[in-house]
């Protein structure tokens, strides 16, 4: 049980650390994204959704059970990161992010994507 609220108490952390003097929302959006790509992102809520919704399952997860917390609680403080942005107005735009991955493959991802996307929405035009 003790470790339990030690799991939750690390959300909670989220919530309060950015009321620390130092706390810097741009810091924490740069450090999230350099540590997680799209898919990695993908793959992650996948594994959440999969532990939530099949409790039954015997198999062994995609993703160690430590990597799904990390992610949660990096995912949570991302969160907060933008909500403190967008309530401080804080403007994004002359900021540079290092992304995990390369620019090229972003591009290639959201262009799969957005091809996906065109497939099914053609479809569901014509029904």
């Amino acid at each position: 049980m003790k470790e339990l609220f030690h799991k939750l108490i690390a959300i909670d952390k989220a919530i309060y650390e950015i009321h620390h003097l130092e706390y810097d929302p741009v810091a924490c959006i740069k450090e999230f994204w350099s540590h997680y790509d799209m898919d990695s992102c993908r793959n992650h809520i996948v594994e959440l959704l999969t532990i939530y919704l099949d409790k039954e399952r015997k198999a062994n997860p995609a993703i160690s059970t430590a990597d799904v917390q990390h992610f949660t609680i990096a995912l949570f403080r991302m969160l907060m990161a933008y909500f403190i942005v967008h309530y401080k107005r804080i403007n994004l735009s002359g900021i540079e992010i290092s992304f995990l991955r390369s620019n090229r493959f972003i591009a290639c991802e959201l262009e799969s994507s957005k091809e996906i996307y065109d497939f099914f929405y053609q479809l569901s035009q014509k029904h």
